[in-house]
């Protein structure tokens, strides 16, 4: 009797010890949201460039060709600007956002509107923004990212990430306008990203301490 008191015991601390491994191992990936236009828009359609993504967060991607930050995009019918997709989102954004949007805004546009968008993200339950600057191929970009960088004085949640700076060098990875990328640039950007996710610790299963 006592032996098999034993070997029932040694079964179940087995199973414990497996069903605990499992919840180790399919704990969900941390939330990102990525808010951009049809630069970020790579991430669509290149599916090597988003499994560098997903590899190590669970993604949701609003990504609108043409997109703007706060005012409706340039096709007809526009797409949705950042604001109207960070309202109609709520807090199924998750904790953490990326943004690569300012392409087809007029960078005083972009100025009024920067501040809004940054308040309804937090409003919503977003923690952490890293924002993108934009490659500066043309003076307007430029503007556009002094812009962003004044933000971030003022909302300690939201991060300057100098994409602009990154990639300076790498004329290689985008076709002849110098923003839109080609494949080994949109592989390129998706590692970015990630290893900038990473060294923010926001990669990999969420913390048994989360909220």
């Amino acid at each position: 009797m006592r032996r098999a008191l034993v070997v029932l015991a040694a079964v179940v601390a087995a199973c414990v010890l497996s069903a605990s491994a499992g919840a180790v191992k399919h704990a969900p990936l941390q939330h990102v949201t990525i808010f951009g236009d049809s630069v970020a828009a790579a991430l669509s359609w290149d599916p090597t460039a988003r499994e560098v993504l997903e590899r190590g967060d669970r993604l949701t991607l609003e990504l609108a060709p043409c997109g703007r930050l706060s005012t409706p995009g340039c096709f007809s019918p526009p797409p949705p600007s950042v604001l109207a997709e960070v309202r109609a989102l709520g807090r199924r954004i998750g904790p953490t956002a990326i943004v690569l949007v300012g392409y087809n805004d007029d960078p005083h546009v972009y100025a009024a509107g920067i501040d809004t968008v940054l308040r309804a993200m937090h409003k919503r339950g977003v923690q952490q923004v890293l924002w993108l600057t934009l490659r500066a191929v043309y003076k307007q970009y430029a503007i556009t990212n002094e812009v962003i960088r004044g933000a971030s004085h003022k909302f300690p949640w939201m991060k300057v990430i100098d994409w602009n700076l990154y990639s300076h060098n790498h004329s290689s990875w985008f076709g002849p306008d110098g923003i839109h990328f080609n494949g080994s640039g949109a592989v390129a950007f998706a590692d970015y990203l990630h290893r900038t996710l990473k060294e923010y610790g926001l990669t990999g299963p969420i913390s048994s301490n989360a909220g």
